[in-house]
């Protein structure tokens, strides 16, 4: 368990470090924000949810839901497809990138979001009817303060909201961790989510460390948001000025985690690789199969091109 866990920590602390060395990881996710942002600010204050019945407001909701789930996993496969470049030894190339995504990955992409957004919208459907919040029918005004609450998802937690975030969390690192079989092994979607989750059950204690920690890198980036929240609260004005830029740092917070969980899964899966070709030399070898913890931890960071054969 405490090898899973330095294990883990190793990961995520590449992941971190590969941000810093290679900033260009978070275009696609703020990209994604850019198109998310404005998408949340017309649906909770302009669209006119009153005109549609219930299973008419579920089946949209469920087509944002699949919006949602089919731009991250669009950005995690550009990403995916930036590490390939780097560890097969090329430069970084943002079209191709794109272009593998849209050719090479999509079906897979359509097919594994369409799942996903599947989950999400049955978790998003329990949790409003567990949920404890106020009823209330009462509309937020359409404000910079509250857009800024609305993108940051800083509103009353309970531990109904919290358990649900949590699921959908691991949900999404799931799928982050299935996507590398079919960009780098091209794998089809179904061989991709059993090898994704012969992955997870395999290094259960690696994923959950970096699940954790990624949490709490998260808490972190959005104290400076939460500190100005509080203050509002506590009867404390900021200028409108003051919370655009409040939503621009939400803009690049939201991003680093979500990016933290891609990089996170794609470095653990690399890992993998790296220890499987272990395995096969050491078998040929007739020497002793090397143990998870023993292979040299690849890196996104150094300059080895570890997905070459």
């Amino acid at each position: 368990m405490f090898k899973g866990l330095k294990n883990g920590w190793d990961v995520i602390n590449a992941s971190i470090s590969a941000f810093f060395k290679h900033p260009i990881f978070l275009l696609p996710l703020l990209t994604v924000w850019i198109i998310y942002a404005p998408t949340i600010i017309y649906f909770k204050w302009h669209f006119n949810w009153t005109k549609y019945n219930t299973s008419e407001t579920a089946a949209i909701v469920f087509l944002i839901i699949f919006g949602f789930s089919l731009l991250l996993t669009l950005s995690c496969s550009i990403l995916l497809e930036l590490v390939q470049q780097k560890e097969t030894g090329n430069k970084f190339n943002l079209f191709k990138s794109l272009k593998e995504t849209l050719t090479k990955n999509i079906i897979q992409i359509i097919v594994l979001a369409f799942f996903w957004a599947i989950l999400w919208f049955i978790l998003t459907i329990l949790e409003a009817f567990l949920s404890k919040r106020n009823s209330s029918t009462e509309k937020e005004t359409e404000n910079a303060e509250n857009i800024a609450r609305t993108l940051s998802n800083s509103g009353n937690v309970t531990l109904t909201s919290f358990s649900f975030d949590a699921m959908k969390k691991g949900i999404r690192m799931i799928v982050f961790l299935i996507m590398p079989a079919f960009a780098w092994e091209n794998f089809g979607i179904g061989k991709s989510i059993k090898r994704g989750l012969s992955i997870l059950k395999q290094r259960i204690p690696e994923f959950v460390t970096g699940y954790t920690l990624s949490y709490l890198a998260a808490a972190i980036v959005f104290i400076p948001p939460a500190i100005m929240f509080k203050l509002s609260k506590d009867h404390v004005e900021f200028s409108d000025g003051a919370w655009v830029l409040c939503i621009i740092y939400i803009a690049f917070a939201w991003s680093y985690t979500i990016y933290l969980e891609q990089m996170f899964t794609a470095e653990l899966y690399l890992r993998q690789l790296m220890w499987e070709k272990d395995v096969r030399t050491a078998i040929a070898n007739g020497k002793k199969t090397p143990k998870f913890g023993k292979t040299i931890s690849p890196s996104i960071v150094d300059d080895n091109a570890d997905l070459i054969e």
